[in-house]
């Protein structure tokens, strides 16, 4: 039994993951040992009541100090061995210790169940109906040790789900802390470009300017005079070279003016940007976008994954690109938050979702968002027209550079560190936009 056990723990803690035990840990685990000593003194008990015992104060600890809440297959699975043990101890010591690992499993196996009132409820009822049931069977003294015990468990239980969504909470603002840096970011270096080109305006453009009208001057002169072709063709190539200067300033100045808009060929950076595991499946043949509808769509996409990353806190994160003949298909679906971890907290103000469906409606596109109906989770599906004139051959890439042919990129990111694994992954954070779903990831249009 207690290998079994042990088997859950570990697959609720995850491979890899450290536990790092905290007062709540010693103190609940202290709690129990107390309960079943004081019952095994109290009782007149035999060998084979002590080894029974502490095999179910042996499950009891393996719940306890696992720390987090199991998945839900594991939750009923740690639900059916407990009920199955329980019956199985009772029926070898029915005088009565027997009860004593089954009352305290029914304590603990609130543990199971996602942080929240709910299960605060049910450690504090139980833990009432435990105490006294362990007084009636050995006595005051244990009875009251068992009660302590259980409520020193759900005092860990409240403290636990209090730090979780703390972290949750901690989570959500760090990405938009990295988000809004990443915006300032953005417009420095926008702000940068039109100094930049504001300087070659007004001091290379104009000095250029002002030769070619004082080389077109000199000429005129010389010409008027009967000077020699020997001083006037250097005065024309002069003249000449001043105005191709002057135009390649001109381009210049525009070019540095024009900011390129990001479209569908940079939604792979959101996936291997984003802080956790995100996966981005292309499938179809690249067609051809407007820049406005390709900058709508790489928005909408950035704005969806930002969302999730607030309200899905640890949830992984799909996002698929559709190409098909007359319009492009994007969809973002996280799958919910993981189990055993209750809403961040953090509320949208719904203008996040109503700005996504304002920006793809302008370029003639629609958005739909609400429950995902393959599971658990949130998804957000848009749909962009796509050019008539479309003719990018399949493997290759469309205007504004979205691959095509069905490639899969996209990974593990692994947030603080700049790792990720053989497909992509990496830090940092999808979006700039905020706001658009509840407190469980629901749309707050």
């Amino acid at each position: 039994m207690v290998g079994m056990w042990t088997g859950v723990v570990r697959s609720a803690a995850g491979p890899g993951r450290r536990r790092v035990f905290e007062r709540g840990d010693v103190i609940g685990a202290g709690a129990l040992v107390a309960c079943v000593v004081v019952s095994v003194i109290a009782a007149d008990g035999t060998g084979l009541k002590v080894v029974v015992a502490v095999l179910g104060l042996c499950a009891e600890l393996g719940m306890v100090l696992s720390g987090r809440a199991l998945p839900t297959p594991l939750t009923w699975f740690g639900v059916a061995l407990t009920i199955w043990t329980g019956f199985a101890i009772m029926a070898l010591v029915p005088a009565g210790l027997g009860e004593v690992p089954v009352l305290a499993a029914a304590a603990v196996l609130p543990m199971c169940i996602p942080a929240g009132p709910v299960r605060n409820a049910c450690v504090a009822l139980l833990a009432v109906g435990f105490g006294v049931a362990v007084m009636v069977i050995f006595g005051s003294v244990a009875g009251l040790l068992s009660a302590v015990g259980v409520w020193l468990l759900a005092d860990r239980s409240i403290e636990h789900a209090a730090l979780q969504a703390e972290r949750d909470r901690a989570v959500a603002l760090l990405a938009e802390v990295e988000a809004s840096r990443a915006s300032r970011q953005e417009a420095a270096a926008l702000e940068e470009r039109r100094r930049i080109a504001h300087e070659m305006h007004d001091v290379l453009a104009h000095s250029l300017a002002g030769l070619s009208m004082q080389l077109q001057a000199v000429r005129a002169v010389a010409r008027r005079d009967g000077a020699s072709a020997t001083l006037t063709e250097p005065l024309d190539r002069a003249a000449e070279l001043a105005r191709d200067g002057v135009q390649e300033a001109r381009a210049a100045v525009g070019a540095l003016r024009s900011v390129p808009l990001r479209g569908v060929a940079d939604v792979d950076s959101l996936t291997r940007g984003f802080p956790g595991e995100a996966r981005l499946r292309v499938s179809g043949r690249a067609g051809r976008l407007t820049p406005e509808a390709g900058h709508a769509v790489y928005r909408a996409v950035q704005e969806a994954m930002t969302n999730a990353a607030r309200y899905a806190t640890g949830s992984a994160i799909d996002v698929d690109l559709v190409w098909e003949r007359s319009e492009l298909r994007a969809v973002v679906r996280d799958h919910g938050l993981p189990a055993g971890r209750g809403p961040s907290g953090v509320q949208g103000s719904g203008t996040g979702l109503r700005g996504m469906a304002e920006r793809i409606e302008a370029v003639g596109g629609s958005v739909t968002a609400g429950p995902a109906p393959e599971g658990p989770g949130w998804r957000i599906a848009l749909r962009v027209p796509v050019l008539e004139d479309a003719g990018a051959a399949e493997g290759t890439t469309s205007e504004d550079g979205a691959p095509a042919g069905g490639a899969v990129v996209g990974g593990i990111g692994t947030p603080g560190t700049g790792t990720s694994d053989t497909d992509s992954g990496g830090t940092g954070t999808p979006g700039t936009d905020s706001g658009g779903m509840t407190a469980d990831g629901k749309a707050d249009a």
